[in-house]
């Protein structure tokens, strides 16, 4: 959520209401966990840190800076917070009380007030009833929680695709139990097989960049496959199916049609474009192509139709390229 600019008044949709702006020092406490909480705070100077209280001791979950939203679930839940925050520099907090915040709320349609009410209930549960499989594995838990996060939480860091560092601290604690501990030492595993970078700006502020969300998606799938004792059905496929597929792309990146099945490309149009040594086995790879799901055939009076989907081939060479580094092991 943007900052807003420094301001006397704020907006509700009906008339400006003062804004409290509350000045706190280094290791001042803005809330405790299990309060109850009637005010959202808005970082406008300094930081904050998020605590937990743990059989361990207290444990710092993430800092959170300028710009940055809290406190918000209580207001929309009147549950307890779940956290306890302190300023860890001279902090500046915008202050939204109770009532400016339902003031503001009532301007918002009833449809999306009860979706925001629904994600908060499902948060505060998922927080209640962890999944048993994610707490036994914890990589395939953080990465199935990114993989989550990334449609509405993603933004563009050193022309990469990133995640706040700090917020997978704050949910993978809150959703998948993890300590910050074990999700540095996930996300320096993923950094070690080159899946992501961790990077910092200027600010010191720590960014996950994602270089290949496809390459992401498939370690997940891998972690999943992997707990059953499985594994990707496409490294099976041979070479020489790999590259008749190539083939098929290529030809049908100049004579395909787009359906609402996929790409199409007459049979006639490939054998045109193979060497006539290629061809003699072409059949014979074709219907081993079809009974692995790799692309089906049509038939008709005049000539087969091939239907493939683009981002088959793709998958199977990033799986096929990505497999030694999804297996090696990382400190």
């Amino acid at each position: 959520m943007p900052l807003p600019e420094p301001s006397s008044q704020l907006k509700t949709g009906q008339r400006p209401v003062q804004v409290i702006v509350k000045t706190y020092k280094p290791g001042e406490m803005v809330f405790e966990e299990g309060s109850r909480g009637r005010e959202l705070f808005i970082v406008q100077e300094g930081k904050v840190g998020v605590y937990k209280v743990t059989p361990d001791g207290e444990v710092e979950l993430a800092r959170i800076d300028k710009g940055a939203v809290i406190g918000e679930m209580s207001l929309l839940d009147n549950m307890p917070r779940s956290a306890t925050v302190k300023a860890v520099d001279a902090t500046k907090l915008m202050v939204i009380n109770e009532l400016t915040f339902q003031t503001a709320l009532k301007a918002v349609p009833v449809w999306l007030t009860s979706i925001i009410k629904i994600v908060v209930s499902r948060l505060r549960d998922a927080n209640r009833r962890v999944d048993q499989a994610v707490l036994r594995d914890k990589d395939r838990g953080l990465m199935s929680l990114m993989l989550l996060m990334l449609p509405s939480m993603k933004h563009e860091f050193s022309s990469s695709i990133a995640l706040d560092y700090d917020l997978i601290l704050v949910e993978g604690y809150y959703v998948c139990r993890l300590k910050k501990k074990e999700i540095t030492a996930i996300l320096e595993n993923l950094a070690g097989r080159k899946i992501v970078t961790i990077a910092e700006d200027t600010a010191h502020k720590k960014h996950v960049c994602i270089p290949d969300l496809e390459v992401l998606g498939l370690f997940a799938e891998y972690l999943g496959l992997k707990s059953q004792k499985k594994k990707f059905k496409e490294i099976d496929i041979p070479e020489e199916s790999v590259a008749l597929l190539s083939n098929i792309v290529y030809v049908a990146q100049k004579s395909g049609m787009e359906t609402d099945e996929g790409t199409a490309l007459a049979k006639s149009l490939l054998i045109n474009d193979l060497d006539p040594k290629n061809a003699d086995h072409l059949e014979k790879n074709l219907l081993d192509m079809k009974r692995r799901n790799l692309i089906s055939i049509m038939p008709s009076q005049a000539d087969e139709t091939i239907v493939f989907k683009k981002e088959t081939l793709s998958r199977i060479k990033k799986i096929k390229e990505w497999r030694p580094r999804f297996e090696m092991e990382t400190p």
